[in-house]
C-alpha cells in the first residue's frame, strides 16, 4: 500500500477506486463529465474530482519549414477540472452519490 512512511516526500495519497461518466444538461448543451472517487491513503474516507470534456483546436508548433507550420491544426477532446463541492464519505458510493447530487444543482431542463 502506498503512505507517508514508505514514502515521505509525498504529503497525501489518494487512490482512484471508481469512475463514472454521465452525459447532463447544463446551460442549455449536453455535457460528459467524469466523477473520479478517490480514497484517502490515511483516513480511509472518500471524496471525489470531477472534470467536464472539452473540444479543442491545437496547432501543433513543430516541425516547421521555412518559420511556418509544416503541420495542420488538429482536433482534441480533454478532461479539464470541473469545480463540484467537495464530498467526504465512508463508501465510495456515498461519495459518488453525493457528487450526482451537487451536479443535479447545476443541471437545466
Amino acid at each position: 500500500m502506498f503512505n507517508n512512511q514508505k514514502h515521505g516526500f509525498c504529503s497525501e495519497f489518494y487512490t482512484v477506486k471508481k469512475t463514472i461518466e454521465v452525459v447532463v444538461p447544463i446551460q442549455g448543451a449536453d455535457e460528459r463529465i467524469r466523477i473520479d472517487a478517490l480514497e484517502d491513503g490515511q483516513t480511509g474516507k472518500f471524496s471525489t474530482k470531477a472534470y467536464i470534456e472539452e473540444s479543442l483546436t491545437i496547432q501543433p508548433t513543430y516541425p516547421q519549414s521555412n518559420g511556418a507550420f509544416s503541420r495542420k491544426p488538429q482536433d482534441y477532446r480533454i478532461w479539464v477540472d470541473y469545480n463540484l463541492p467537495w464530498t467526504n464519505r465512508d463508501t465510495v458510493d456515498d461519495a459518488l452519490n453525493q457528487a450526482l447530487g451537487f451536479l443535479k444543482e447545476k443541471c437545466s431542463p
